[in-house]
């Protein structure tokens, strides 16, 4: 029976640890840029990892082409913090300067000496961050992007003709009606004509790459979009089923895929060259995930306090055209009003379905530090 569902098993430690010893390893874009984030001693680790893997290395030209329209939002993103960090430290102290400028008598609190103190905050601040704006490492970055360059070399797909895309673009918009993985959770992307095909270009080329080459693929990606994922009540338990068997389908091989914090506990075991690091650049990777985590809550807090202002100010415009209320605009024909009605029921409904998380958007909102970077592909 396995043999006519081979995506619905998922791999024991033993079959996928087989797979790397045939295996072409495709980095995604997201794990290529780690290079660039993580501090010196955990770029280092990283760049050694890939150099152990440079003869099985592969990425398809999209992925190339994805890390070089991200880099200098990392790179650039960077340096900008320590800007945006001095703006945001020094409105949160702004504010707490005027409440104790507004302060009236206190028994106990001393509203010069805490000024003097913010003060002094506020400049050892400021100097750290210029201190490390002076460290920072733009030349080893620079280096590290070279290293990588020349380390995937001729480990570079093709790029695709005008022709092959235009096709895609076809097959494409069926397969994300039909969510069809990978890729359909791009559907929506507003981007460039292709952009939103890209995982989909990926995957394709790792299809073509693993027939011609006659080798099994492992992906490893940061993406954790349902659309690679068999996802089951929270729990990863490896590639889409669909995928594995499209992938064998189209190239006789056998694929998987890793996100990478776990492709490194299983490549430490393997090298022994990057194990003593592997712990190091794991807690990186974990700190920053905790981070992305906390501004992608933090970006959606936002979106759903616009959309409950936008929710109440429409509320409010239909009851102020049923009552006849000064600054209604015209009055509100018979027929209009049963219309009017329903759709004040709908408003007063999904404003009650956004009541429980009001409180948690502020609590997000409020204590979100909102550096400003941008997420990676």
């Amino acid at each position: 029976m396995r043999e006519k569902y081979p995506g619905w098993y998922p791999k024991s430690a033993a079959e996928a640890s087989a797979l790397w010893d045939n295996a072409l390893f495709v980095p995604d874009a997201n794990v290529l840029l780690h290079c660039l984030r993580h501090p010196a001693a955990v770029r280092e680790e990283l760049l050694r990892l890939f150099d152990a893997l440079k003869e099985s290395l592969w990425i398809p030209y999209q992925v190339g082409l994805e890390f070089h329209r991200n880099r200098l939002d990392v790179e650039l993103g960077a340096q900008d913090a320590y800007d945006i960090l001095i703006k945001d430290q020094e409105a949160t102290i702004e504010k707490a300067r005027e409440r104790l400028r507004q302060l009236r008598a206190h028994p106990t609190i001393s509203v010069p000496k805490e000024l003097a103190a913010l003060d002094m905050f506020s400049t050892d601040f400021r100097a750290r961050m210029e201190t490390s704006r002076a460290s920072h490492p733009t030349e080893d970055i620079a280096a590290a992007v070279t290293r990588l360059t020349q380390l995937l070399g001729s480990r570079v797909g093709d790029k695709w003709k005008p022709e092959q895309l235009a096709a895609l673009k076809k097959e494409g918009d069926d397969r994300y009606a039909k969510k069809i993985p990978p890729g359909y959770k791009d559907a929506k992307k507003d981007v460039g004509e292709f952009d939103k095909y890209g995982d989909l270009i990926i995957w394709k080329d790792m299809i073509g790459k693993a027939k011609s080459d006659k080798r099994p693929i492992i992906f490893i990606s940061d993406d954790t979009k349902e659309d690679w994922w068999w996802i089951h009540k929270g729990r990863k338990l490896g590639p889409r089923p669909e995928l594995i068997e499209e992938f064998q389908a189209g190239s006789d091989q056998d694929f998987h895929i890793y996100e990478f914090g776990q492709f490194l506990r299983f490549a430490g075991e393997r090298l022994p060259e990057i194990k003593a690091g592997v712990d190091q650049v794991e807690k990186s990777l974990q700190d920053d995930v905790r981070a992305r985590k906390k501004q992608n809550e933090a970006v959606k807090a936002i979106e759903t306090r616009a959309r409950v202002r936008e929710l109440e100010d429409e509320r409010d415009q239909i009851i102020a055209a049923l009552s006849g209320a000064p600054g209604a605009s015209v009055p509100v024909p018979i027929g209009d009003r049963a219309t009017l009605r329903a759709r004040l029921g709908e408003l007063t409904s999904e404003l009650e379905s956004y009541q429980p998380r009001l409180e948690i958007v502020s609590t997000v909102v409020n204590g979100s530090n909102m550096v400003g970077t941008k997420e990676e592909p």
